[in-house]
Order: structure tokens, then sequence, then C-alpha cells
């Protein structure tokens, strides 16, 4: 496997992303255990991210739900594609082994740019992996239309895994924490779906927390392995676009593939 190869490999999910705009659920698609230090690996795939449950439902200040109200519909849609992302999305990334038992990377997903460090811990036959991530969020960067919103997010990956002896293949699962601040102009969807207007652009922020179960393996031989991953997801968001308070319960599934070369 050369170094070209896979530098092909990562341009194509760069331009997988110009497609994909502001959407998809951002995998983790590594196993619990780490690389060795100065051991470092590339990788590059694609992730869907579905609603499956939990209408969105705005709230008033009084409380009182107002989803029947077309305005505030347009509302929750718009806060649900900034937060949740349903669509699909790229991914790409670069991670290195640091002594200590200890992983550093840097990842490509769409809506995001996250740097991440993470620990290992040997339990005998599994691996325990506890990490910390920051992202830089491009949660709405098309500008076509004048929006634009960005901000930031922590998210906390807890894994187990286990990993065959020659890493022929490896299974982690475990839960991941997430917590992202929005801010900025959003280009709300017109009320009416057959509209030929657009909605008004509005200030828009928002908080927004994720609590999802990660389940993935991977197989593949010597420097080059295929990954699977599927995360479920409940998202929770609050925010106010245009001064109205709107919010969002939903869950969602992103399940997703990548390919990954180490050296």
């Amino acid at each position: 496997m050369s170094r070209p190869w896979a530098a092909r490999l990562l341009a194509g999910a760069f331009a997988a992303g110009a497609c994909a705009g502001c959407h998809g659920g951002g995998p983790l698609f590594h196993p619990a255990h780490v690389l060795r230090p100065g051991n470092v690996s590339f990788g590059g795939g694609i992730s869907g991210a579905m609603v499956v449950a939990g209408a969105t439902a705005a709230e008033a200040t009084t409380g009182a739900s107002t989803a029947g109200d077309p305005a505030e519909g347009a509302a929750e849609r718009a806060l649900s594609e900034l937060t949740a992302a349903p669509g699909v999305a790229p991914w790409v990334s670069a991670r290195v082994g640091i002594d200590g038992d200890n992983e550093a990377g840097l990842t490509y997903t769409g809506r995001s740019v996250r740097l991440d460090g993470r620990h290992a811990f040997s339990l005998g036959k599994p691996t325990l992996s506890i990490g910390l991530g920051a992202s830089a969020l491009f949660a709405d960067g098309r500008g076509a239309d004048g929006s634009g919103v960005q901000g930031a997010g922590l998210d906390v990956p807890v894994l187990l895994g286990f990993q065959s002896d020659a890493d022929l293949y490896a299974v982690w699962f475990g839960p991941r924490l997430g917590l992202e601040l929005l801010g900025g102009e959003v280009r709300l969807p017109a009320a009416d779906a057959s509209a030929a207007t657009r909605g008004p652009l509005v200030d828009a922020s928002g908080r927004h927390l994720a609590l999802g179960f990660v389940l993935g393996v991977r197989a593949g031989f010597r420097h080059v392995h295929v990954a699977l991953e599927t995360t479920a997801t409940y998202h929770h968001a609050r925010g106010e676009l245009g001064g109205a308070p709107v919010a969002i319960d939903q869950g969602t599934i992103v399940p997703g593939g990548g390919l990954t070369v180490s050296f």
C-alpha cells in the first residue's frame, strides 16, 4: 500500500464533503486500543444520520407546544438541521500514537473539525479507552443564502473493546456524551413547503446535548482495515431563532463505514 494511494483516498473523501454540506453524525471509526507510539493512521469514509424517533417540539415562553404552527414548524426543522443534522457526510481522519498508551487525532466530518486525545487502559483481554474531543462547528456554512452558523463543542467517548492478537479484527462499544454551543444567522425554510419564496434570515443561537451509544467493528490485514460503526443518539437542543424560543428532542441512528491505512 503506497502513500500516494492513501493520499488519493483522502482526497476523494474531501471531495465528497463538498457535496455533503453540514450533515452527518461524526463517527469515531477507531477501536478502543490505541496506536503504538510513533505509528500513524489515515482514513476516509462516509456516514449518514437518520432521525428515527421524537418529533420536534417548539415551545413558547409559556411552555405550551406550538408544533402545529407552520412558522414554529419551520423553526423546528431549522434547529434539527443545525444540531441532529440528518443527512450524509464525509469522514476524514489522521491519528498518531503517543508514549504512555495515548493517542491524538484530527478529524473532518462535514459539519466540524475535531481535535481529540485519549488514553487506553489494559484490562487483560479487553481495553478501556477514555477520550476528550474539542470541535469547531460549521453547522451552516454554505452561505449561498446569506446564512452562517458556527460554534464549538466537546465530547467524551468511553469505549470498551476487544482486539485479536494479529489485529485481524477489533470490536468496540460504549457511551459518548457531547455538548455544543451554536450562534449566527440562519435562513428559515418557508412555512409552506410548496412556497416558491424562501423564509426569512434570522438570528440563531442554541445549546445541544447529545447522548449516544457507539458500536463498531473493523477487520483487515497488516496496514489496511475496513471499519463499520453505528451510533444511536438522543438529542436535546434548545435555542432561539429570530428571538423565539424553540426546542427539539430527537433520536438518530448514524451508520457509517470507512477505510484506514496505518504505518
